[in-house]
């Protein structure tokens, strides 16, 4: 009776290694998608940094750019007018930075920044000829909106901060699990192969008492 009870045991043990070993795979293959997830939001938390760094990077020298012009309106110094154009143009670079690595310009800061450069140059253009009250004016004009500009790119940049933070923490989520699912998939590994072992040496043992002659 016990010798017909083995095969289905075998057979028992057979069909719960493949579904063992099918699970296995399957905690394997989830362990991998969640470290790719990992990193794909570690990606986009270091792009949504960077962004952030070149936004900031853009409205400190707008801010500096319009402080200089502000100066050069009311003291009609020309020395300040290569370091307001310099300026100028490195929060245009900075600000063309950050737009290619997001990819895109939801907020129309280019077209925005290239409107506000030529009202800088038009402000200039007035001081230098002596016209004092028309370039105030005209700097009057343009404050409104050049300020609005600078409060969008605050605005920018801190969104893209604190979208830096949501992919971190979205990528230690995942690491974390990647990690619990590959630990899971070894111990769960380790389990079936030591079942097997074990049935293995239960059945040899078996085949040995049954092939030893009798001493009685």
């Amino acid at each position: 009776m016990a010798n017909n009870d083995n095969p289905k045991s075998n057979k028992f043990l057979a069909i719960a290694a493949v579904i063992g070993v099918c699970v296995v795979v399957a905690l394997f293959a989830a362990s991998m998608w969640q470290e790719n997830t990992s990193q794909s939001k570690i990606d986009e938390a270091e792009s949504s940094l960077l962004t952030a760094s070149l936004i900031g990077g853009a409205l400190e020298d707008g801010t500096a750019s319009g402080a200089l012009l502000n100066e050069y309106v009311i003291s009609g110094d020309e020395s300040l007018i290569p370091e307001i154009q310099a300026v100028t143009a490195t929060a245009v670079q900075k600000l063309s930075a950050a737009i290619a690595e997001t990819g895109s310009d939801d907020g129309n800061f280019l077209a925005q920044g290239s409107s506000a450069v030529e009202a800088l140059a038009g402000v200039i253009a007035l001081r230098q000829v002596g016209d004092v009250e028309a370039a105030g004016a005209a700097l009057e004009e343009l404050s409104p909106g050049f300020n609005q500009l600078l409060a969008d790119l605050g605005a920018y940049a801190d969104s893209e901060s604190a979208a830096a933070v949501t992919a971190t923490g979205s990528a230690e989520d995942a690491n974390t699990m990647a990690s619990w699912l590959a630990i899971s998939a070894g111990v769960l590994a380790s389990v079936i192969v030591l079942a097997v072992v074990v049935t293995v040496i239960g059945n040899l043992r078996r085949r040995s008492t049954v092939g030893a002659p009798s001493t009685s």
